[in-house]
């Protein structure tokens, strides 16, 4: 079965105004992740220049002293996506490369690209030794590793939430281990200053909404998650068996009460085989 890929966001009754401000919150997500290395607060970032907007995106680049090391084509597509898709000719295109201060630093992290070395790439890209590890061992099983082992009520940082990725709000870029990563919440703070230097209100906005109440629902290769706001769909990768839900409430500090969470490893009916490669989003 090809499960097809889509994104789609349905805004709530009185929340009209939801897709656009998800566009404002994924445009400023990608300034900010140009900033950490502009910044020197890690080594590289994965950036996505649409093509047609590529001889601006260089000028930026070279006026700002960094390098941009082009590493691969992926056809358009909406939303967030770990595949690289073939480009039609003739027709607008992403180019995948990563953004860093020299340019031994950017053949470094394509090289490691390349061969599929995943350690390499999360150092160079600043992620925790600890997220590191998960996604090696996540996914080769599950492409889309949200806490692949938990189910039901979650507490957790926003700073690790990545829930909403694929329609834009999110604080950090990578996939946390767990919703209560210390390493990632740390980083998460670094990056969330760096997002209030851009748009204070817009940060804050973000900041809220990973920390107010999400239900994360997958089941038949689609994901559905809800929020106060809007309702998203996303294609999944896999076809589960059984509806797998989260239900996410994002606190501040967490207490030393346990939090009710079921453990379980979801069952996979089908993998689908395509060509993967590290996440981000694209310009």
């Amino acid at each position: 079965m090809k499960i097809q890929d889509f994104t789609r966001i349905i805004p709530k009754q009185g929340h009209e105004e939801w897709p656009n401000k998800l566009g404002q919150m994924i445009a400023l997500f990608y300034q900010a992740e140009y900033q950490t290395v502009k910044k020197k607060l890690r080594t590289a970032a994965i950036i996505h220049v649409n093509s047609n907007n590529l001889q601006t995106f260089l000028e930026k680049v070279n006026k700002d002293q960094l390098v941009f090391t082009f590493i691969r084509k992926t056809a358009l597509f909406n939303g967030f996506s770990s595949l690289v898709k073939p480009v039609k000719e003739g027709e607008p295109f992403i180019w995948i490369g990563c953004l860093t201060r020299t340019y031994k630093e950017g053949e470094k992290f394509k090289e490691a690209d390349l061969k599929n070395d995943h350690r390499t790439v999360g150092q160079m890209l600043g992620y925790p030794d600890c997220c590191i590890d998960y996604f090696i061992s996540t996914f080769p099983i599950d492409p889309c590793p949200i806490w692949v082992n938990l189910e039901g009520e979650i507490k957790g940082y926003p700073e690790c939430n990545g829930m909403l990725r694929y329609f834009g709000p999110i604080i950090t870029a990578h996939l946390s281990c767990s919703p209560t990563c210390q390493a990632t919440r740390e980083i998460g703070k670094t990056w969330f200053k760096v997002m209030q230097e851009i748009d204070k209100d817009l940060a804050n906005e973000i900041y809220n909404l990973l920390t107010g109440p999400i239900t994360w629902n997958s089941y038949h290769g689609v994901i559905q998650i809800e929020t106060p706001y809007f309702v998203g769909l996303n294609s999944g990768l896999f076809i589960l068996k059984k509806p797998r839900i989260i239900k996410w409430q994002g606190v501040k500090e967490i207490s030393n009460k346990k939090t009710s969470l079921k453990l379980k490893k979801p069952k996979v009916k089908k993998r689908v085989n395509k060509k993967f490669t590290f996440f981000s989003k694209h310009q």
